[in-house]
């Protein structure tokens, strides 16, 4: 789960964050591990970057990030080792930037990757078709569901 903050949401429809939450409950249904992520920019944290007041957290597991990639983060790469993850599914905002860099630097990892558009926003839709174009050609899987 990438990037769904407060500050982020007025640039995307109005129920990306209901699809966002029901998502969330059906992996939470199938007991998959769920990580949330916020960028806290470059400077670092501050109440501007908070995550998104209705988003549902239903797992202990937030990270912060200061770039574009949860890779970034050595505890959640950390945690996913620990948890014996091989397969991600990545969504959130947005879809040009943080969820790319986070998309590719999991398949260059080696991890088994997915991404479901109907759950990842772009402020940019026809850089967004590229993104999807190049995701998949880096054997980042596109599902929609």
């Amino acid at each position: 789960m990438i990037d769904i903050q407060e500050k982020y949401l007025p640039y995307y429809d109005a129920d990306f964050l209901t699809r966002i939450n029901a998502r969330i409950s059906a992996a939470q249904k199938d007991n998959e591990p769920i990580f949330y992520f916020r960028n806290i920019g470059i400077q670092g944290d501050n109440d501007s970057y908070a995550l998104a007041s209705d988003l549902l957290i239903v797992s202990e597991h937030i990270y912060e990030k200061r770039f574009p990639s949860a890779f970034t983060n050595d505890s959640f790469v950390k945690e996913l080792t620990n948890l014996n993850v091989t397969e991600l599914e990545i969504i959130g905002v947005d879809g040009n930037s943080c969820v790319k860099k986070t998309c590719l630097d999991a398949a260059n990892a080696g991890y088994k990757v997915t991404l479901n558009p109907n759950y990842t926003a772009a402020r940019n839709e026809k850089i967004f078709e590229k993104t999807l174009t190049e995701l998949s050609d880096a054997n980042v899987t596109l599902i929609s569901h």
